[in-house]
């Protein structure tokens, strides 16, 4: 069986499509779907001890990540010794963003790429047009940076509950390819 880990954002690990795909994943793949302490308020040093807490830095690792989760996950490939990372990022960025100003200390600093991107091996980031929260094109910058594969809809918004978003085939399907 293949492990991966979930990181969600300015949600909770029972919201959205997280809990489905946990399902959905099994028994092929063991999708743990992380605690993060005070979702609504995130400050990031403990969002990274918490995911340092719950996961253990190893080669082949995967990560699903969604919004705010995004950053915490390339932070932790940052931080850790690891080589054949997978990454699936849904709704991600990496800077501030115009409406949610009170995250923009969490943005900082940026992620350094150039310590991330030799670490990925298979990536892919998934965006859509009318994401009313992360613009998209911020997706489409931090699929650049880590060579992954990007996937850009015209429509589903932030992926989320409120945008019809408590299935995501589209994101097993991909989950699926890198673990493979």
């Amino acid at each position: 069986m293949t492990k991966a880990y979930l990181i969600h954002g300015t949600s909770t690990r029972d919201d959205d499509w997280f809990p489905w795909l946990e399902r959905a994943a099994a028994p092929a793949i063991q999708l743990d779907r992380l605690w993060l302490p005070d979702p609504f308020n995130p400050q990031q040093d403990a969002w990274n001890a918490a995911v340092d807490d719950q996961i253990k830095p190893t080669d082949g690792l995967i990560l699903v990540a969604h919004s705010l989760g995004c950053i915490t996950a390339l932070r932790f490939i940052e931080r850790h010794q690891v080589k054949d990372a997978r990454l699936l990022l849904v709704g991600a960025f990496d800077q501030g963003l115009p409406t949610y100003p009170e995250l923009d200390a969490f943005m900082q600093p940026a992620p350094d790429y150039g310590q991330i991107a030799p670490k990925i091996s298979k990536a892919t980031v998934i965006a859509a047009k009318n994401d009313p929260i992360a613009p998209y094109k911020n997706s489409i910058q931090v699929a650049h940076h880590i060579n992954a594969k990007l996937i850009v809809q015209e429509t589903g918004g932030h992926f989320l509950t409120s945008d019809g978003f408590t299935q995501f085939p589209l994101a097993l399907k991909e989950l699926q390819r890198l673990a493979k």
